[in-house]
C-alpha cells in the first residue's frame, strides 16, 4: 500500500509539472502589429519601446524560471525518494522570480497610457488582456 502511494504521489507531481510546464512556455506577441494600430506620435513611441522591452524581460524570466525548474525536478525525480513538496516550493520560487519584473512592465505600461488617448489606452490594454491574459492581469 505505501508503495502504491508513492507512486500515486510520483503521477500527481509529474501532473502538475505537466501543467506548470505549459505555463511557462509563452509566445512573446506581435508588438508590431499593436504599434502600428496604435499609430503612435514620437514621445509616445519612446515609452512604447520601454514598455515593451519591460514586458519582453518579463517573459524571458518566465521561461528562465521553467527552464530552471526542468532542471530541478528532473533532478529530483532522479532519487530514490524524491520531495514532492519541491514541486509547491519551485512553483513559488519561479513566481518570486518573475514577479518583480511583471511589476516593472506594469509600471511602464502605466506611464504610456498617461500619453495615450483613450482610443490607444483601449487597444493597449485589449491587445494586452488578448495576447498575454493572466500574466499581464494586473496591466489591464
Amino acid at each position: 500500500m505505501k508503495r502504491f502511494a508513492s507512486w500515486l504521489g510520483l503521477l500527481a507531481a509529474l501532473a502538475m509539472f505537466c501543467t506548470s510546464a505549459a505555463a511557462y512556455s509563452i509566445e512573446v506577441p506581435d508588438f508590431n502589429r499593436l504599434e502600428a494600430d496604435l499609430r503612435l506620435k514620437p514621445v509616445q513611441k519612446a515609452q512604447y519601446d520601454i514598455a515593451v522591452a519591460a514586458s519582453k524581460r518579463a517573459l524571458m524570466s518566465v521561461a528562465l524560471a521553467g527552464m530552471q525548474v526542468k532542471d530541478r525536478l528532473s533532478a529530483e525525480l532522479a532519487k530514490p525518494y524524491p520531495d514532492l513538496n519541491l514541486l509547491y516550493r519551485m512553483h513559488e520560487e519561479a513566481y518570486e522570480m518573475a514577479a518583480p519584473n511583471f511589476r516593472e512592465a506594469a509600471g511602464e505600461w502605466e506611464r504610456l497610457y498617461r500619453l495615450l488617448d483613450k482610443r490607444q489606452v483601449e487597444a493597449a490594454k485589449r491587445f494586452l488582456r488578448d495576447n498575454l491574459g493572466p500574466y499581464f492581469s494586473g496591466m489591464v
